[in-house]
């Protein structure tokens, strides 16, 4: 009689590769758009501005496989999300509690429009993330509307090379069958929101109490681990990210020690961009170990004075080992269903008092 090792099974999600019918050009598609931004930034002297501007390319990950015209609609109005969560995000930025407090009412807002319109992978995710770096940057009201300009022109960027791919590259739409979704009750998706609104807040202001340079690292780690369809789910994202990252630094390492010029970086932030795009969907963990080297090198790239990387790694490292912890326990609120009914409970009867008063 065969005997199953149990150990074998319940790790087995860390090396198991997910099947997936997304083909090569996606990916290509996606880093094409990131490295186009570095690359002009870079040949126009300010890599900066083309560091900056590859945020608002990220747009391009909202892609569907909707016909063409709700395909651009949809894209449009994501690429108004990043540029709007950035902005807002911006604005406060030059008070800590002030920058915190927005930060949580964008990812409240964020989850909420998501969750509400059933917007697909990566759903709330680069919205919060452009929110989180905004909220960290250092205060230039003048500085304001060039910033925001960078964004919204990578993000124009992205749909402008989207629209030219669905045109000559994915000429049809491909009906893809919907998951099985849920139908949530009525106060599910306010206390989610509110969950995860409060933990953003408070990776913030933890990383402000801890004097960390990059904080936004700890917000980015933390709602990559809740983005898990169950407390499970989480979990192993969790370790995904944890032991991704570790690998990731090393690679990192490797990198650097040939000490690149900025334009040969600029070809390897490419070639990960398209190596994350084909391995998350695969293994989460995998695309991690490209998602390490892929966050230092852009700070690297966008920067004209040089940074010590080795201080950069550690706490890449120890942002990512706190923003997972953090997002471990956000993940047990969000996923536990007796708390979720319980305030559920005491927000129906809030509602129903407020009601009777105004009677």
């Amino acid at each position: 009689m065969k005997i199953s090792n149990p150990i074998h099974h319940r790790f087995q999600y860390l090396i198991e590769v997910q099947k997936t019918e997304r083909k090569w050009h996606f990916p290509f598609l996606a880093a094409l758009c990131i490295g186009s931004c570095l690359f002009i930034g870079w040949c126009l002297g300010k890599p900066n501005y083309g560091s900056l501007s590859s945020v608002g390319a990220l747009t391009i990950l909202y892609f569907t496989s909707a016909p063409i015209a709700q395909r651009m609609i949809h894209l449009a109005v994501c690429a108004l999300g990043i540029v709007f969560s950035f902005t807002i995000s911006l604005f406060f930025s030059f008070n800590i509690y002030l920058a915190a407090l927005s930060f949580g009412i964008v990812s409240f807002l964020a989850h909420s429009i998501t969750s509400y319109f059933r917007i697909l992978p990566p759903g709330n995710f680069f919205f919060i993330m452009v929110a989180a770096m905004a909220s960290t940057f250092q205060f230039d009201l003048e500085m304001i509307p060039t910033r925001v300009g960078l964004v919204a022109m990578g993000a124009i960027l992205s749909c402008s090379l989207a629209f030219l791919y669905s045109v000559f590259v994915v000429k049809t739409a491909i009906i893809t069958v919907p998951r099985r979704r849920f139908k949530k009750k009525r106060y599910t998706k306010i206390i989610e929101s509110t969950i995860i609104g409060f933990f953003m807040m408070l990776t913030l202001l933890i990383g402000h109490f801890l004097q960390f340079q990059n904080t936004y690292w700890i917000s980015i780690a933390t709602i990559a681990i809740i983005q898990g369809r169950n407390f499970e789910h989480v979990r192993q994202r969790n370790m995904h990210r944890i032991l991704g990252t570790f690998i990731g630094i090393g690679l990192t390492w490797l990198i650097l020690l040939f000490n690149p010029e900025k334009i040969v970086m600029i070809l390897i932030i490419t070639i990960l961009q398209f190596i994350i795009e084909m391995l998350v969907v695969r293994n989460y963990g995998f695309a991690v170990i490209f998602i390490t080297p892929l966050t230092i090198l852009l700070v690297e790239t966008g920067n004209v004075m040089h940074h010590d990387v080795k201080l950069l790694m550690e706490a890449r490292l120890l942002d990512t080992i706190i923003g997972s912890l953090i997002g471990l326990s956000a993940g047990f609120f969000l996923h536990h269903q007796q708390i979720i009914n319980n305030l559920e409970k005491n927000i129906r009867y809030s509602y129903f008092q407020f009601k009777k008063l105004k009677k």
